[in-house]
């Protein structure tokens, strides 16, 4: 086979609101990840059961557990939910899985790309370095390969052409160093077979994933986003969150059309576990077949969310789970999955 280009090879990226296969959750683990959860592991542990249970009232669910923690998830998820034994030290699948790819004649693939945990942050990773081929191999997909080092939560596509993502993370220096703009562009469009790739500036103060788009904004229709806002009384935040809005407002999709835009509230919350790096926004959501999943935090901004989300995603029950305590590792429900497209034309249901 000559050298992968997915445009050429007839490949895409779905979008998320696409029917999907199969949703793939990581299971966390404490071994080397102390500072990470703490106390708290026990019950993260089953906050990520519940999601999985939820996940599968609506399609199936496949849990990737490293090995020492196998048994102990089965346990928690019961007969509804399967489980992947794996190597990898982190339960982050969206950055560090594999990112699946539907061929034009329902070819699965898989674009695998390269991880280095967010910039060298936590050690070891060989396990999630290798965990994207695990999982491509279970899922019957063909895997194409990447040099450049790129974690699913730093973009979003809308399945039609168009990528949105961040400077502060994909620019970054502690990514892809020997790369500039126009080659990790280059390497998007020929990996996940878009056109268009917009930028927003991303989150520099966010100290985990340096901003990823996953946290700020996403597409939910062709020609729609949803956009995380913030409170002036939150600061810094307020001002970063309203600079990547206005570069949405400026932006157009492969198509040329300006984008409709949803605004997704804050939670105003003052229990954040001690944890520096808490993930305190509704915008780490995920779709499943049905259902749109995202985080409860007992805050009164609760209902203005599922407001929201309702309107987002008009054919979808709107779930918000009681799991606050999966925040304090940095992300949330997206960062922890990756989804499998079903084998289908269907590029327009949301």
């Amino acid at each position: 086979m000559s050298r992968f280009d997915a445009r050429e090879y007839g490949y895409r990226m779905p979008a998320e609101w696409e029917t999907m296969d199969t949703t793939w959750l990581g299971w966390p683990i404490l071994e080397g990840r102390e500072d990470l959860w703490g106390s708290h592991y026990l019950r993260v542990c089953r906050e990520f059961a519940l999601v999985a249970q939820t996940i599968a009232r609506y399609q199936r669910c496949v849990v990737s557990a490293h090995h020492s923690q196998a048994d102990a998830a089965r346990e928690l998820l019961g007969n509804s939910v399967e489980v992947l034994s794996v190597a990898a030290e982190d339960n982050w699948l969206r950055d560090c899985g594999p990112i699946f790819l539907l061929g034009e004649r329902g070819q699965l693939g898989a674009a695998a790309f390269r991880f280095n945990c967010w910039g060298e942050k936590y050690q070891p990773y060989d396990g999630c370095q290798q965990v994207g081929q695990d999982i491509a191999r279970a899922a019957g997909a063909q895997i194409f390969n990447s040099h450049m080092v790129l974690e699913g939560g730093a973009f979003y596509v809308d399945g039609q052409g168009t990528l949105v993502t961040t400077e502060s993370c994909l620019l970054h220096p502690n990514r892809n160093p020997h790369m500039n703009r126009v080659e990790i562009e280059a390497e998007l469009r020929r990996m996940l077979g878009v056109e268009k790739i917009i930028w927003l500036p991303g989150n520099p103060d966010e100290v985990e994933t340096n901003g990823h788009v996953d946290g700020i904004a996403s597409f939910i229709a062709p020609g729609r986003m949803l956009c995380q806002t913030a409170s002036p009384v939150q600061g810094d935040y307020f001002h970063v969150m309203r600079e990547n809005r206005r570069a949405l407002e400026l932006a157009t999709d492969a198509a040329g059309r300006r984008f409709e835009l949803l605004d997704l509230p804050s939670p105003i919350i003052s229990e954040r576990y001690g944890s520096e790096r808490y993930c305190d926004c509704y915008a780490n959501y995920i779709l499943v077949n049905g259902a749109v999943i995202s985080t409860a935090f007992g805050v009164e901004q609760d209902e203005a969310a599922r407001e929201v989300f309702a309107k987002a995603f008009p054919g979808r029950r709107v779930e918000l789970l009681p799991i606050p305590t999966l925040s304090i590792g940095g992300g949330s429900i997206h960062c922890s999955t990756q989804q499998q497209p079903a084998v289908t034309t269907d590029v327009t249901a949301n």
